[in-house]
């Protein structure tokens, strides 16, 4: 029974309410990286090492457990594990009365932690697909995408950063509603990390995800503080890539601590390559704006062949008001003409 236990990652425990005894097999002690000869486990000390996030349900099912209110339907949880980590369990019980007349309740926990961990990923490459599906400019294609993205994977904070200059510019955020992450968000506009620089820039710079367990640790200090303020604990870096070259990087803050393991980091790459095929085709919308949506939209008008007369009557403007909106897109694309400012946007992706 105990090397069951032990290869299916489930830990068995009994507890009689009436005098408060909890007994617990083996493995289950293992799961929560506990000694038995160091403790003597009670449901208190089980609540104590429940995720925060998930200890008010615990709670009310073991006060339901002792006044015979509960029933038998699963019930997950993470716990948080040894150095840092933290697992997830399913659990599930059941009751009876014994031959002296006292209720007992056994059950067991399983460590589903992994197959969480598959499932959120599966979650987010789907996630990516359908925002991108969605997609239709990049102020609400990538705020659909980071909202997609952080709500599979469970995160607290996205931030799309890409190429200003020298520097990353914040172009789109995500965060779970809460004060305490407000500080963040207002920082992070502020924050303009160097192509070269620590976190973001790094993994601008190599092409490849880097997850850090310690969540804030290459940004301002201030920043950090208030990273850690939030209760925040991991950090995913990934660039968008396509043929070798980073076009953007998504900032993935979780409250859980995150590990670095090969099957995220391969996750986190694939996710990243498709994004960075994507915007490979919209190199124009990453740019800061040189064009206003009225400019757009009369070289789109006169990419798909219409004369300035026709622009003018199909958008109910007068032609001397469709010359200016020429004439401003030609400085602003650095072209003398009709001809070469249409070749010219659509070669930077601002029109099709």
């Amino acid at each position: 029974m105990a090397h069951a236990e032990r290869i299916t990652g489930v830990g068995s425990w009994e507890w009689t309410p009436d005098d408060d005894t909890l007994l617990w097999s083996d493995n289950h002690y293992r799961l929560f990286g506990a000694d038995p000869r160091e403790i003597t486990p009670n449901p208190k000390y089980v609540i104590d090492r429940v995720h925060p996030a998930d200890r008010e349900v615990v709670a009310e099912a073991v006060a339901a457990m002792a006044d015979g209110t509960f029933d038998d339907r699963p019930l997950e949880y993470r716990i948080l594990g040894e150095e840092g980590r933290v697992l997830t369990l399913s659990a599930r019980a059941t009751a009876w009365i014994d031959d002296s007349g006292a209720r007992r309740i056994v059950g067991a926990v399983q460590d589903v932690t992994l197959q969480r961990r598959l499932e959120r990923r599966l979650a987010a490459h789907a996630a990516v697909t359908r925002a991108l599906d969605e997609w239709i400019t990049l102020e609400q294609g990538a705020q659909g995408l980071l909202t997609r993205l952080a709500q599979a994977m469970e995160l607290a904070f996205a931030a799309l950063w890409v190429p200003d200059g020298p520097a990353l510019a914040v172009r789109a955020m995500w965060h779970v509603p809460s004060p305490a992450i407000d500080p963040v968000v207002a920082l992070t506009r502020r924050w303009n990390p160097g192509l070269q620089s620590g976190g973001v820039g790094r993994a601008f710079a190599s092409r490849y995800p880097i997850v850090e367990p310690d969540a804030g640790r290459s940004v301002p200090a201030e920043r950090r503080a208030a990273i850690h303020g939030a209760g925040i604990a991991g950090t995913m870096l990934v660039p968008a890539v396509a043929a070798n070259e980073t076009l953007a990087v998504f900032e993935l803050l979780s409250f859980e601590p995150v590990e670095s393991t090969e099957q995220l980091v391969r996750a986190l790459d694939g996710i990243g390559r498709e994004v960075g095929h994507f915007l490979s085709h919209r190199r124009g919308e990453l740019a800061a704006p040189v064009l206003t949506a009225r400019e757009l939209e009369v070289l789109q008008l006169a990419a798909l062949g219409r004369s300035p007369t026709q622009i003018a009557e199909e958008m109910n403007l007068s032609p001397a008001t469709i010359k200016r909106h020429f004439e401003r897109a030609y400085a602003a694309l650095g072209v003398r003409d009709r001809a070469a400012a249409v070749g010219e946007a659509m070669r930077r992706g601002l029109i099709t």
